[in-house]
Order: C-alpha cells, then sequence, then structure tokens
C-alpha cells in the first residue's frame, strides 16, 4: 500500500484491454484498503483512520463498507453526532443520487449507534466508549486542562490585505459601540483570492486579546465531494474542545447548541469558522459572550447574518510583485520588475496563482521570472502551468463549480451550463441581456443564472444587470465547455452573442452618422439604442468590449467577418473625430483581416481609405498615399462609380492636407462631378471638403456656398456629427467675410453639438476659432477663455499640435491685453512645440488664426 503513488498507466491512453486491466488493479487496491482499515479499526486506531476514511469517501462515494467504517470509527472516537451524521449523509446521497436506499448492514450499524450497543465497542474497554468520562455537574461550566490553541500555523509569506486587516482588528478589539453578542467577521470571495490565509493571520494577530482559546474549524463548504460538516457534528468538536466530556455531547442539534452558548457565554474566545457553506450552517455554532470574535470564510452568501462582511479581490501589482518575491525567496522578482508585473498579470492578481508561481520559482532557482511567464503566456497551457505540488488552481475552480454542476437544485445545473457557454465569449464585461442571447433565455432568467454565478465567485457583479469573469476563471470555463458541450453548442453560443455585439455596433454607427452605415440593423442586441446620445454613451463606454468582440469575430465564421466589415468603419471613423486614435486603429486592424477573410474588394478598398487616415496621423504620408491610390485602383477595377468618387475626394483630402491644394480641388471637383445624384451622405463629404480648399485658396465666396449647400443636406439627413463639422467651417467661412456674429452663432452652435456627439477634435478648433472672432470683435476676456478652454481640452485629449496653436493664440490674447512677458512664455513654448512637429499644420485653421488682415501662412500638412 504504500508503494502505490497515482493511477495505473496514468501517462498512457489505454486500449480496450489494458483499461480493463486497470479497472481491475484499482478495485483490487481499494478492496485492499478496506481491509487495512478494518485491521486498524480492530487495532483501535479509530481516531487515526477518520481523515483516511473521508478522502477515501471523496474518491467514492458510493462505497458503503468505507461509510460504515467511518461510522464506527466516528463511533469508538467518542463523537456519537458524527457518526449519526454520516449515516445521514450517506442515506441522501445514495437516495438524490442513485434513487437507492443504503444497505441492509449499514442500516443495522445505524440501529446499533442509536442503542450503544455492546458489541460496537473494542474487547477489553469499557462498554460505553461514549460514557468513559464523568458527567459534568449541571450549571457548572466545562474547563479544558489547557486553553484550547488550535488554529493552524501563521501564513509566512503574506502581503497586502492592510485596509481589510484594520477592518477586522477595529471590530473585534475596539468597536464603536456596545455589544450584546459576539463580533462576527465574514471573510467572502472566489477560491483561492486567499480568505483563509487573511482569516489565520488575523487569528493569530487577534489571539493575545482572548485568553480563554482560539478554535478553528474547517467546515468543508467548499469542497465537492467531501460533505459539509453538519452543525451538530461540528458542535460536538467545539464543546470537545472546551472540556465537554464526549457523553455529556448533547445528540440533539438545538440542545448542543443552547449548550454551546452555556460554555461560551463567560468565556473570551476566538473562533474561524473556515469554508462555511452558509449562513444555516454558521448560526447554531456562534456562541453567546458578548466578548467572543467569530472569524468566517465563506464562497457562499452569507447576508441573513447580523455580521460585518468583507469581500476580498484580487491582489494589487505591487503587491503581487511584493508576494511572488518572498515566495521565490533569492530577489529574482524584484531585481526584474517588468517581467514580475507582467506574471502579476498573467496570475490576475489571484493570490493562489501567485503562491503557485512563487513556489515554482523556488523549486527552479534556474528560471528567470521572465521564463515562467513565458510559460503562462499562452492561455490554452496556463491553468496547466499554475500547480505545484498539492496546489492547483484549476482544482479551486473546480471545487466551486462542481457545487453548482452536482445540485439537486436544477437552477444551479443550468447556471453551470450559462457559465460554460458565457465564457466563450472574449470580452470584458457581459450584460444580461448579451447573457440572454447566448443561452437562448428571456432575461430575467439570465439575470437569475447570472446572480447565482455571481453568488457563487464564478463571475463578479460590477452593476445591477452588468457582470465580469476573472481572466483565470474565463479559461477554465472554455476549458469545460470544450471538455463538456459539443463543438455545435460552442460555436451556435459564440455565434448568436458575437452577431448580437455586432448588430449593436452596426446600430450605433447608423446613430453616429446616418446613411453612411448599412441598412437598418435588425436582430437581438446588446443593448437598446434609439438615440444619439444613447449610440455616443455606449460606444464610448464599451469600447474595449467592442475592439475584443470584432477581434474574435474577425476569427470566426465568414457571416462574422461580413458583419465585421459592415458594421465597423463608421464606428472606427467617429473614433478618429473622438481622438481615440489607437481604439480606432485597433478597429480597423480587424476590418483589414476580415475583409480579407472574405475576399470582398469593396471593403478591402473602404478599409484602406481608414488605413490611411491612420497613416497620415501617424507621419506616413506616403504610406497614406499609395492606400488611396490603392483603393481609386479597386474601385475602379470594379466598376463603381460611387466607390470611385469617394476615392477621388479622399485623394483631394489627402493632397489638400499635404498643402497641394491646387491639385486637391481638381480631384474633389471630379468626385462631385461622379456622386451627382447618388447617396446624399458622399456628395455633401466632397462638398465640405472643396469648400475648406476654397478656403484656404481665399476664395470665401465659394467656400460659403458650397457649406451652406452642404449643411443642408446634412440636417436633412441628420447627421449631427457631419452638421457640427460643417457648421464650425461655416462659421469660419462667415468670419472670413466680416459676418462676424453670424460666425459666432455657427460657431456656438456647431460646438454645442460637437460636445453631443463626442467630436472632440472639432470641438477644440471650433473653441480656437471662436476665440479669434471674439479677438476681431475686441471681445479679449472671451477670446481668452475660449482659448484657455481649448488648451486643456488638446491636453487632456494628447493633440500637441493643437496644444502648440492654442499656446500660440494665447499668447496673441495676451499680447492684446498688454501682458508681454506671458505673451513671450506662451509663444516660445508653442514654437518648440512646433519643431517638433513637422509637417503637422492644419491650413485652414492656420489661415483663419492668421487674422483676416494678415496673408494666409504656407502649409505643408493636414489637420488632425
Amino acid at each position: 500500500m504504500d508503494l502505490w503513488r497515482g493511477r495505473p498507466a496514468e501517462d498512457v491512453r489505454p486500449g480496450p484491454e489494458l483499461a480493463a486491466r486497470i479497472t481491475l488493479l484499482e478495485e483490487q487496491h481499494l478492496s485492499l484498503a478496506e481491509e487495512l482499515i478494518q485491521a486498524r479499526l480492530a487495532l483501535g486506531e479509530h481516531a487515526a483512520v477518520t481523515g483516511e476514511l473521508r478522502l477515501l469517501i471523496a474518491a467514492h462515494p458510493y462505497r458503503e463498507r468505507l461509510r460504515s467504517q467511518l461510522m464506527l470509527a466516528l463511533y469508538r472516537s467518542g463523537d456519537l453526532p458524527a457518526a449519526l451524521s454520516t449515516y445521514a449523509e450517506t442515506r441522501a446521497v445514495f437516495v438524490d443520487q442513485l434513487g437507492l436506499d443504503s444497505g441492509a448492514d449499514l442500516s443495522r450499524l445505524h440501529q446499533a449507534i442509536l442503542r450503544r450497543a455492546p458489541e460496537l465497542s473494542l474487547p477489553d474497554t469499557d462498554d460505553d466508549p461514549v460514557d468513559r468520562h464523568p458527567a459534568s455537574a449541571p450549571g457548572l461550566l466545562s474547563k479544558p486542562a489547557e486553553p484550547p490553541r488550535q488554529l493552524p500555523p501563521d501564513p509566512a509569506a503574506f502581503v497586502g490585505r492592510v485596509g481589510e486587516m484594520r477592518t477586522i482588528e477595529q471590530a473585534c478589539i475596539a468597536p464603536t459601540e456596545p455589544r450584546t453578542g459576539p463580533v462576527v467577521v465574514v471573510l467572502r470571495g472566489p477560491g483561492g483570492v486567499g480568505k483563509t490565509t487573511l482569516a489565520v493571520r488575523a487569528a493569530h494577530r487577534l489571539a493575545s486579546h482572548y485568553p480563554d482559546g482560539q478554535l478553528y474549524l474547517d467546515l468543508h463548504g467548499g469542497a465537492p465531494g467531501v460533505p459539509s460538516v453538519e452543525p451538530l457534528a461540528a458542535l460536538g468538536q467545539l464543546l470537545r474542545a472546551l472540556g465537554v466530556p464526549a457523553g455529556d455531547v448533547p445528540v440533539e442539534l438545538a440542545e448542543a447548541a443552547a449548550r454551546f452558548r452555556s460554555e461560551t457565554a463567560g468565556r473570551r474566545l476566538l473562533i474561524v469558522l473556515d469554508g462555511a457553506a452558509g449562513a444555516e450552517q454558521i448560526r447554531p455554532l456562534l456562541p453567546a459572550g458578548s466578548h467572543c470574535a467569530v472569524l468566517v470564510t465563506s464562497r457562499r452568501p452569507t447576508s441573513t447574518l447580523d455580521a460585518l462582511r468583507l469581500w476580498l479581490d484580487r491582489l494589487s501589482d505591487a503587491e503581487g510583485c511584493q508576494l511572488l518575491d518572498t515566495l521565490s525567496g533569492d530577489g529574482r522578482a524584484a531585481a526584474d520588475p517588468d517581467a514580475a508585473a507582467r506574471l502579476v498579470l498573467l496570475c490576475g492578481g489571484y493570490p493562489l496563482a501567485l503562491r503557485i508561481a512563487g513556489a515554482r520559482l523556488a523549486a527552479r532557482p534556474d528560471w528567470s521570472v521572465g521564463v515562467l511567464a513565458d510559460r503562462l503566456d499562452n492561455e490554452r497551457e496556463r491553468l496547466d502551468e499554475l500547480r505545484a505540488d498539492d496546489l492547483a488552481i484549476r482544482s479551486s475552480f473546480w471545487n466551486t463549480y462542481r457545487q453548482l454542476l452536482d445540485s439537486a437544485d436544477p437552477d444551479d445545473r443550468a447556471a453551470a451550463a450559462a457559465f460554460r457557454a458565457l465564457s466563450l465569449l472574449r470580452v470584458p464585461e457581459i450584460s444580461a441581456q448579451l447573457a440572454a442571447v447566448m443561452i437562448g433565455a428571456p432575461q430575467r432568467r439570465a439575470l437569475t443564472l447570472l446572480d447565482r454565478l455571481t453568488d457563487m465567485h464564478l463571475m463578479h457583479a460590477i452593476g445591477p444587470t452588468r457582470f465580469r469573469f476573472h481572466d483565470l476563471l474565463r479559461l477554465y470555463g472554455a476549458e469545460l465547455a470544450e471538455e463538456t458541450d459539443t463543438a455545435a453548442d460552442r460555436e451556435d453560443a459564440v455565434h448568436r452573442g458575437l452577431t448580437a455585439y455586432l448588430t449593436t455596433v452596426l446600430r450605433a454607427g447608423q446613430l453616429l452618422r446616418p446613411h453612411r452605415a448599412a441598412d437598418l440593423a435588425t436582430g437581438p442586441t446588446v443593448v437598446e439604442l434609439r438615440t444619439l446620445n444613447d449610440a455616443v454613451g455606449w460606444v464610448d463606454g464599451e469600447l474595449t468590449g467592442i475592439i475584443a468582440a470584432a477581434r474574435q469575430a474577425s476569427d470566426a465564421a465568414p457571416l462574422l467577418s461580413r458583419l465585421c466589415v459592415e458594421a465597423i468603419p463608421s464606428v472606427a471613423v467617429w473614433l478618429q473625430k473622438r481622438s481615440r486614435w489607437a481604439e480606432s486603429d485597433a478597429l480597423v486592424a480587424v476590418c483589414e483581416r476580415a475583409a480579407t477573410a472574405i475576399d470582398d474588394r469593396a471593403a478591402q478598398a473602404t478599409v484602406l481609405a481608414l488605413r490611411a487616415t491612420l497613416h497620415w496621423r501617424t507621419g506616413s504620408p506616403e504610406a497614406a498615399c499609395r492606400a488611396l491610390e490603392f483603393a481609386l485602383e479597386l474601385w475602379r477595377r470594379l466598376g463603381d462609380r460611387e466607390g470611385e468618387g469617394r476615392a477621388l475626394q479622399n485623394l483631394g483630402w489627402f493632397h489638400h492636407r499635404t498643402g497641394c491644394p491646387r491639385q486637391a480641388a481638381d480631384l474633389v471637383r471630379a468626385a462631385v462631378g461622379l456622386l451627382a445624384g447618388g447617396k446624399p451622405v458622399w456628395i455633401a463629404m466632397a462638398l465640405h471638403n472643396l469648400a475648406e480648399i476654397e478656403f484656404e485658396l481665399g476664395n470665401f465666396p465659394a467656400a460659403s456656398e458650397h457649406l451652406t449647400r452642404c449643411l443642408t443636406m446634412r440636417r436633412e439627413h441628420e447627421d449631427a456629427v457631419g452638421e457640427a463639422i460643417t457648421l464650425v467651417a461655416l462659421g469660419r467661412t462667415h468670419s472670413q467675410l466680416g459676418r462676424h456674429p453670424d460666425a459666432l452663432m455657427a460657431l456656438t452652435v456647431g460646438l454645442r453639438l460637437c460636445r453631443r456627439t463626442g467630436n472632440r477634435e472639432d470641438e477644440w478648433e471650433a473653441l480656437l476659432s471662436r476665440s479669434e472672432v471674439h479677438l476681431r470683435l475686441g471681445d479679449v476676456a472671451s477670446a481668452q477663455r475660449d482659448g484657455e478652454e481649448a488648451l486643456s481640452l488638446v491636453r487632456v485629449v494628447g493633440e500637441r499640435y493643437g496644444e502648440a496653436v492654442a499656446l500660440r493664440q494665447l499668447g496673441r490674447i495676451q499680447d492684446v491685453r498688454g501682458e508681454r512677458a506671458a505673451a513671450v512664455r506662451h509663444a516660445r513654448r508653442a514654437s518648440l512645440l512646433f519643431a517638433g512637429l513637422p509637417g503637422r499644420r492644419d491650413g485652414v485653421l492656420e489661415t483663419f488664426l492668421a487674422g483676416v488682415d494678415q496673408p494666409p501662412c504656407a502649409v505643408s500638412s493636414a489637420r488632425t
């Protein structure tokens, strides 16, 4: 028996014959284990075998002989309540899971225990093992020889939790108000988050304040396969620890709880109840003394208890690095902080995962921290890597998940299935509406299951109807789905979720830029978007999820790739106006992959225009020009006149921004001809660009005419984003024509629309333009107010060219005010910024801010 390790041939994939031999060998081993335990029971080792029996029963829950041996061992150990509780648990398991009653031998043993049959005792012992100790005198407290000191060892590696520790100590040592009962502190959180570690550390720090003893009890509330300790059995253990003879421990729950309250009423005790299954298990175990304290750890809700509740979350990055350094023991983590921070991120800040990582580093001094981080970088292998000796993050998650899977409650089993399905979607947050779409259930039902997953700490609620996975739990759920659910079921769930997500993106694009997006979105969505404000708010708040969903969709079925190229472009363009360039870049990259995957030339040409804008923004005008010329070639190959017109106006925009306004004008005029009679959105855009070229060339009446026509079209089609852009341009044109009141009106309305539509790029330009109009009218205070607001905005969005222009404008204003020193400071700072931005000037803005009586400055580059 001592030579047995693991399972036979566990590293081999057995065929039918080998599998049969393995089964036979395992049965022989188990029978031998039962015989050995029977022999040890005969030798009087009943106390020593109880732990082994519990482990064997966890692995083989339907082995009746093991359960009868445990009942006998507990009875001979003097724990009559636990022996009876084991029988009740056995019957429940057999009836609920097998539909059978327990066997006759087990029933006879149960009856013998109830009547304390002498034949159950060992030879040469007292007839009644339970009554070997004299009963304590009524009304007197039992006293153990020494106060019980049952706490596990104080954790050697402990970091963080400063606030939680302070709260626990404040509650237990220095309460803010008088108490009539014990202090109860419940530590809640998912498995592996460090609840037990904190409880034990806190208990050791508090121990000196509770001189009558510290009790510790593992209630097994989070261990599947091992029944949670029944309150009656737990009371038996607590009472015996306090010196109550085994024969005096009541066998009825109410009596045992009352006796426990009597025993604790006059004592200063600290009790740690670890792994509680819920409030029903905890409540009978609470002491009566107002000078007692109870620390409870639980994965389950305990909301009906009168207790202080502390939620434990992951460790911070700094705390995670400190824990790694402490566990590895040789300073490797401190010596390579970047690799340590990466490892903490891959472990998700989970204390158990970090402890495993630290243990692996300690076992492999030849590894750098970066080596282990590289091994964890592969998502498919990360959970396999997070194992060390008897610690495994997967086992911790399984303990929680199996409680749902094995539950008799159909809601729990449905929640387990929902956990698997939802983990397949690689988005940071999941709404109840998205969950309902994925699992094919009404939203109310989906919310019930999400709440259950939150109760079990398999998900985290971040709002009434929004939830989030921990990264490691999402990986574990996806792994379970792959093992449990068919490929078709998994693909259907992902397809439903991503389709709903991208349909919502499409709807948002239609609201942000009407008539630029594809046809009206239909089908399920993750949220109901009805107005422009809805769309702006949702895209702004959901941007990380949109990018994640788009990336997953572009790698999935062609149908989803098609939806990507339809849904994303309008939102990507809006993000550029929002000054969210990195996010726009990420979505454009998704569109490029999707357009290539479905071999759609029209989609490729559309995406090339988006990519060209990003090239220009990052200082690569040659790459931008090549992209736009290739897009024009693609449209011409397709024979698409509208596409060709759009490509020509894009090239015109580019040449305008790079200092060739006359060439730009020719291209845009050709575009207007091709787009005439087509979609108003494209002709309006071409007219706007043509107006700005005319503005820079000094032909302000022509610019005004084009912009007025463009504004009418954009208002007719309720294009608020386009209307705002055109109003700002029209305001500048009015001012150049001497119509300053009209300019202020157009700029003020345009500014209001920019803010409503989230258009930060044109918002700061509108502020600077209005500042210039105020300056021309002699309203220096208003000019300075707009200039300062523009400067604040460009600094927030990281627009360096805008910052340089705003500083220069403020310098001009201060010069008018006679504040020469301040004006010089601003001008110098502006010059330094301009020097670092070669080729980054907006010709239209530079023309306007040069002043109505000054010649336009030569420009070599473009607006941002």
